[in-house]
């Protein structure tokens, strides 16, 4: 594993970014209860409260979740630009947004009840303006120019964009205020918050994170130079000609056109990932490789289905579930025992006495525990995709069960891995 670009003397303390990665999977069993209650309804239609509750579960309350956690992570070891006082930002940027997630989702449950909602804005607008503000000081601060960094900055902008069109949506059913085209502000809230903010900062974290844990060539030069940019632009574009052609000022052929480029950007992705990966120089076993294979074929899938207009709800679920989810699963798996591994490392320093030793990242989450999670989680996937098929059956029942299961797992996964750090972490102190 090649670490030697990254600035690990800058590492800020472990309970920084963990306390986000604690949280996330409770956010999933809450997704994969609210299903389990509501069953086949959420499959009517994207607008329909419960469904809307739903996604904001999984797109807030887990993948958001653990991007604030990771980003506040790889600022300090891949930028050298930590953000300043993590300890108290990381606090209040973590219980502002998990109370402001709370209050969303009741607010949607509740038929957007004008408290629940007001509390929401305040709430995420908090932890979004604060976030956004740190992080993009940080990203300032940076002197090198890193297709990386060029990634973060441009996901940063795309979730600025997102927070204001939720935020305003917000207003406009906690606080009454009028909003022109609500249902057109959804689908752009929409659009880049999952391709704008999701998608570009994975496939930034993603060329760091593929060749140093899974040991596999860079990705090619050309495609990280270009990829980001070409995305955000032409997402920039697609928005100001969706609103251009909704209103007749030019053809519907010009937006289509720029969703056929972000289509092609997102497919090279997926494609580049897949061929590095065939290419890793370790041959072993790797469960978090799989993970990222499920994710790149569904992103595929999920292209093919975008650029065909079919079944929104489908394309939805395949592009959160099936690519989004894996591969922010597959990111914890290394990301976390990394961490956990590094931070007793420091810990221990240079003691001389030597008696405790470090577990190694395979033993911090076992792949055992990780590949028993996966196989709960593609059972979960795949019993999803059919119950959308065949909605009101028996199969949403069992779906909402999986992913309860797979969550719980994930969450034991993670809870174990930061209760081996405290074991550890005590050990270490009584010695030194």
């Amino acid at each position: 594993m090649n670490a030697t670009l990254l600035s690990l003397e800058q590492t800020p303390p472990l309970s920084v970014p963990v306390r986000f990665f604690l949280t996330a999977p409770l956010f999933g069993i809450l997704a994969s209860l609210l299903l389990l209650y509501y069953g086949g309804e959420l499959f009517d239609n994207r607008w329909n409260i419960h469904t809307l509750a739903l996604t904001h579960l999984l797109t807030l309350g887990f993948i958001t979740m653990v991007m604030f956690g990771a980003m506040l992570q790889l600022l300090a070891v891949l930028a050298a630009s930590p953000v300043p006082h993590p300890i108290l930002v990381s606090n209040i940027l973590h219980i502002s947004l998990t109370l402001g997630i709370l209050s969303l989702v009741a607010g949607f449950l509740n038929s957007y009840n004008w408290l629940m909602m007001q509390s929401a804005v305040i709430l995420l607008g908090i932890s979004f303006i604060g976030f956004i503000s740190l992080v993009g000081y940080c990203l300032i601060r940076i002197k090198d120019s890193n297709p990386i960094f060029t990634a973060m900055s441009l996901a940063l902008t795309a979730l600025a964009v997102t927070a204001i069109l939720g935020i305003g949506l917000g207003m406009l059913f906690g606080f009454k205020i009028n909003l022109p085209f609500p249902q057109i502000l959804t689908d752009l809230h929409l659009t880049w918050g999952l391709i704008g903010w999701i998608v570009l900062l994975l496939i930034g974290v993603a060329y760091q994170v593929v060749p140093m844990f899974q040991i596999t060539p860079a990705y090619p030069t050309r495609l990280t130079h270009w990829l980001v940019p070409l995305i955000f632009l032409s997402l920039l574009l697609w928005t100001s000609f969706y609103l251009l052609a909704l209103f007749n000022q030019v053809p519907v052929l010009v937006p289509q056109i720029l969703m056929g480029i972000i289509g092609i950007g997102l497919s090279s992705f997926a494609i580049a990932t897949l061929t590095i990966q065939k290419r890793r120089l370790r041959k072993l076993p790797d469960i978090t490789l799989n993970y990222w294979q499920v994710g790149m074929l569904s992103l595929l899938l999920s292209v093919i289905l975008w650029l065909a207009k079919i079944d929104s709800i489908l394309l939805i679920t395949l592009f959160i579930v099936g690519f989004v989810l894996p591969v922010i699963q597959g990111m914890l798996y290394k990301i976390l025992p990394f961490l956990v591994w590094l931070h007793l490392q420091n810990q221990q320093g240079n003691n001389p006495m030597k008696r405790i030793k470090v577990p190694n990242m395979k033993k911090i989450i076992p792949d055992k525990q990780a590949r028993y999670q996966f196989w709960l989680y593609m059972l979960a996937f795949g019993l999803l995709i059919a119950a959308i098929l065949l909605p009101y059956s028996y199969l949403n029942s069992i779906a909402s069960i999986a992913f309860t299961l797979s969550f719980l797992f994930l969450a034991y996964n993670i809870y174990s891995a930061v209760w081996l750090y405290w074991q550890v972490n005590r050990e270490i102190a009584r010695i030194v």
